[in-house]
């Protein structure tokens, strides 16, 4: 809005100037043309011409890129109790929040990997993993039988493998080494 209030009185100093030329009287002044274009302003046309402004897309896009007030919009909204009761409404909108949380996907994601550096972070996720609750719920899901043919195939997989083949060789190739060397 920070950028209608100029283009709108622009606009109408101009009308009132070009009106004001057509006379021989001097110009008004500042203040006078201030009043007069407030007082269009109140008027339902001028009403209307400052909806027909904020219809436009290229205004409405120029207005809702202003970093600075769209700053101060959301700290205002987030910080005052009836912004919060206002935000809490938006969000439980599920079309709002799905575009919200595309939009901030990468910065949610660099700002977790970052968190996930943290020590005092990691230190909480321990705690939350500690949990009684959540091992009682980690026990339970290790009983079930899609998780136990999971591990049965991760195993079955390791086994197969050519790099656990080759240690597995070598240490029955050492333990027999070792137990030739007490018999003898």
């Amino acid at each position: 809005m920070a950028k209608i209030g100029p283009i709108i009185l622009a606009l109408l100093m101009l009308l009132v100037a070009g009106a004001g030329c057509s006379s021989e009287s001097e110009q008004p002044t500042y203040q006078e043309n201030k009043k007069m274009v407030l007082d269009m302003l109140k008027t339902d046309e001028g009403k209307q011409a400052v909806k027909e402004l904020l219809q436009d897309r290229e205004i409405r896009n120029t207005l809702a890129f202003d970093e600075p007030a769209v700053k101060k919009a959301v700290t205002e909204t987030l910080t005052t109790e009836q912004g919060k009761k206002i935000w809490n409404g938006i969000i439980t909108d599920p079309q709002f929040s799905g575009r919200l949380a595309r939009a901030m996907q990468q910065e949610n994601e660099a700002l977790l990997k970052k968190m996930m550096k943290d020590p005092d972070y990691q230190g909480m996720m321990m705690d939350i993993l500690k949990a009684p609750g959540l091992q009682e719920q980690y026990l339970d899901l290790m009983k079930t039988q899609p998780f136990r043919e999971q591990i049965k195939m991760g195993v079955q997989d390791a086994l197969t493998g050519p790099s656990f083949q080759k240690q597995l060789m070598d240490a029955i190739s050492e333990a027999l080494k070792k137990q030739s060397g007490k018999s003898s």
